[in-house]
């Protein structure tokens, strides 16, 4: 898994190669295979996260859930940020097209725990877990041209 990585340095690697192995350093200091590993390993957890959030839901315990589903959250912006690095997930979120949706996003999550483990109260904690899902898919539609133009027109 690791073997297949060389450094730039290595007599064997082409300038090519070795411009392209130096480039993700820039960014986050991890090399591109071990950044989508660490973003697959990452996902994988956000999905457990999810689902153990899911099961507890069913066992009507509303403060492991809100705790599972924020964990879930948190997880799955930390993956991507193994791809594209901290500092361009962050452009990214905070562009001019998507930091209101982002802002909710992370408003969300955190009024998710806050009302899950300090006000204890499960409706309140219930919808602000619909707003964290609300808000992470009208994120994702900023990606998809005109897409969040056409959701308009279909609600409103």
């Amino acid at each position: 898994m690791f073997g297949s990585m060389r450094r730039a340095d290595d007599p064997g690697v082409s300038s090519d190669e070795a411009a392209t192995s130096q480039q993700p350093s820039l960014t986050t200091g991890m090399s591109w295979e071990l950044r989508v590993q660490s973003f697959a390993g990452l996902f994988i957890l956000s999905i457990i996260a999810s689902f153990c959030g899911s099961y507890l839901l069913l066992l009507t315990k509303i403060t492991g859930f809100c705790i599972m589903t924020s964990i879930s959250a948190i997880l799955s912006l930390s993956s991507t940020c193994c791809l594209m690095g901290p500092v361009g997930q962050i452009k990214k979120m905070f562009d001019k097209s998507r930091w209101i949706s982002s802002s909710l996003y992370i408003l969300m999550i955190i009024l998710t725990l806050i009302s899950g483990l300090f006000l204890e109260n499960a409706v309140l904690a219930i919808i602000c877990t619909a707003g964290q899902y609300i808000a992470m898919a009208w994120y994702s539609l900023s990606y998809i041209p005109y897409a969040r133009e056409a959701i308009s027109r279909i609600l409103c």
